[in-house]
């Protein structure tokens, strides 16, 4: 039986223009009227464009279904197949990952009121980072370095965390206030994002932390004598501290007319 090209598009919901695309792409070669441009489609044709569906249903490009439906063998076929596998399981994983780091996001941004100038114990992974910007004597920056790395670990947020970096020296004299901003990532989510490294990065190990959450206020406030509470707090309990601050911006929030700077910091020290 012969079918116009418009009964077709009815019958399977393709848009007249997707079958002439079709048949342009050698998916489909339906007959031609002699002297004239007027085509009809036999029911082969329609088997080839719900093969076609289907196989597009997982990606597989127009030209690879051609050479599926046309010529290739079954050895082609499962290859194909199974590259899109990859693909989709390469997908999967990036999304498993993305579905932890947004849960574990948004626990910490609920409990945010609960957390803010506490202090708990926790064990952190190995981290990887670098810095790109220095601070000293309130809210002034230097230059921000251009880092090789920096485009390409952007394009990896928000597994790549924006962070502050103190030296627990730093904080225990009241003389200095210098700190840096950078950028970090745990070593896990880097070998799985196969994100770049150089020897500007640098390694802080899995350790036990003391950890709290700060509200370093509005543009202009920021001064490390705002540690001042937790070089307390670790010196009142005989804390050893084994390197130096980390902190991860949180979020910057407003509220009775003020910024709030939420970052979490945590300190490694002695078990």
């Amino acid at each position: 039986m012969a079918y116009r090209i418009g009964e077709v598009s009815k019958l399977l919901g393709l848009p007249v223009e997707t079958i002439r695309y079709y048949e342009k792409e050698q998916i489909i070669a339906p007959k031609r009227q002699e002297n004239s441009d007027y085509r009809t489609y036999e029911t082969w044709d329609i088997f080839f464009l719900m093969e076609c569906m289907r196989y597009r249903s997982f990606d597989i490009s127009l030209k690879d279904i051609s050479k599926m439906l046309h010529n290739d063998s079954l050895d082609f076929f499962v290859e194909r197949i199974g590259f899109k596998q990859q693909v989709i399981d390469e997908k999967l994983r990036y999304y498993q990952m993305l579905e932890r780091k947004i849960s574990d996001y948004k626990d910490k941004l609920a409990s945010l009121p609960y957390n803010v100038g506490c202090y708990w114990f926790v064990n952190t992974p190995e981290y990887r980072y670098f810095t790109y910007v220095r601070r000293e004597n309130g809210d002034h920056y230097g230059e921000v370095e251009e880092k090789p790395l920096f485009p390409h670990w952007l394009k990896q947020i928000p597994f790549v965390e924006f962070t502050h970096h103190i030296s627990f020296a730093d904080i225990a004299d009241p003389r200095i206030d210098r700190d840096a901003w950078g950028l970090c990532v745990e070593s896990a989510d880097a070998a799985l994002l196969n994100l770049p490294l150089n020897a500007e990065v640098q390694i802080r190990p899995a350790s036990l932390c003391l950890c709290t959450v700060m509200d370093l206020g509005d543009y202009g406030n920021l001064t490390l004598r705002q540690f001042d509470p937790l070089v307390t707090y670790i010196r009142d309990y005989g804390i050893v501290p084994e390197g130096d601050i980390i902190g991860k911006i949180l979020t910057r929030v407003h509220a009775d007319g003020k910024m709030h700077r939420y970052i979490e910091y945590t300190i490694p020290v002695r078990k």
